[in-house]
């Protein structure tokens, strides 16, 4: 994963289970966005937010050089940082980032990662692969495609 990868879904790649009438996705992989955008903990916090100010997505995972997770960086964070940070422009990225990230696996139950997304009030997972490195992000958006699409299906079969 770099720092300016593009974001792209599994939701349209995704195996499926079903009882015949409807098929759904079950696993966190089946609706992670593979591709997250990362950053390294000791680039300047003012990168981030020349990303976010011109890219669409609302998440950013910090890794280090293994890409192993050492934190994330949300937009929220940013705007917070950007009105409490004397000279944010000459911070890190580890100095703006939540390092206590709640995160899950590309195995786990779909139910089980928005159960902990509610939980813990969180809009994003990071999603660890059984090697320890980040696999992706889960995000609110993710799960509302996949919603979007498995409505689409049960409204189009109710016709």
């Amino acid at each position: 994963m770099k720092p300016d990868s593009k974001q792209t879904s599994a939701i349209s790649k995704a195996p499926t289970v079903g009882n015949g009438v409807l098929e759904a996705p079950v696993q966190v992989a089946d609706v992670m966005t593979t591709d997250a955008i990362t950053m390294l903990p000791d680039q300047s916090f003012a990168e981030v937010v020349g990303m976010m100010a011109t890219r669409s997505f609302h998440h950013m995972l910090v890794v280090d050089e293994d890409e192993r997770l050492h934190g994330v960086i949300s937009d929220r964070d940013v705007l917070r940082a950007l009105s409490r940070t004397p000279d944010w422009s000459k911070r890190s990225v580890a100095e703006i980032m939540n390092p206590d990230s709640i995160t899950t696996t590309p195995e786990s139950a779909i139910s089980a990662a928005v159960r902990l997304m509610l939980e813990k009030r969180v809009n994003c997972l990071p999603v660890i692969g059984p090697d320890g490195r980040v696999a992706g992000i889960l995000t609110s958006t993710d799960l509302l495609k996949a919603y979007e699409k498995l409505q689409a299906k049960v409204e189009q079969r109710a016709l």
